[in-house]
């Protein structure tokens, strides 16, 4: 008896806790920006928590991007030039990982208090969860 009462307890807390951890919605979050990416003509709208995280939650569904590389371009408020500044996060170079691969692009305008709007544009490459196929 007492283990079926232990059981049933520990069931209850965690069905409490994952209902917290569902309902956290980065979506309704004032620090979560809504971007659209364009992965091939498609347009994808995401949202993502200002953190250094790599996965962004695709909007009005329960997938994620899992982000693996990318390019930021911008250029140089000083000298004009225009500036690559690519990146590696490590996840793309995984066995079967490959034919899942996608590239996306978008832009972001940043606010520097010194000089004013700085456009980047971003190109990604990653993966959509859940994984199809």
């Amino acid at each position: 008896m007492r283990r079926a009462v232990l059981l049933a307890a520990t069931m209850a807390i965690v069905a409490v806790l994952a209902v917290g951890m569902a309902s956290a919605d980065p979506v309704n979050s004032k620090k979560a920006p809504i971007v659209t990416f364009n992965c091939g003509g498609e347009q994808v709208r995401v949202t993502f928590l200002l953190n250094p995280s790599v996965v962004f939650n695709v909007v009005d569904t329960t997938g994620n991007f899992v982000l693996t590389e990318g390019t930021a371009t911008f250029t140089d408020p000083e000298t004009g030039k225009v500036v690559e500044d690519p990146f590696t996060i490590g996840q793309g170079k995984k066995t079967g990982l490959q034919g899942s691969l996608t590239t996306c692009t978008t832009s972001f305008t940043f606010e520097d208090p010194e000089l004013g709007p700085f456009p980047v544009d971003f190109t990604f490459t990653g993966f959509f969860t859940p994984r199809k196929g």
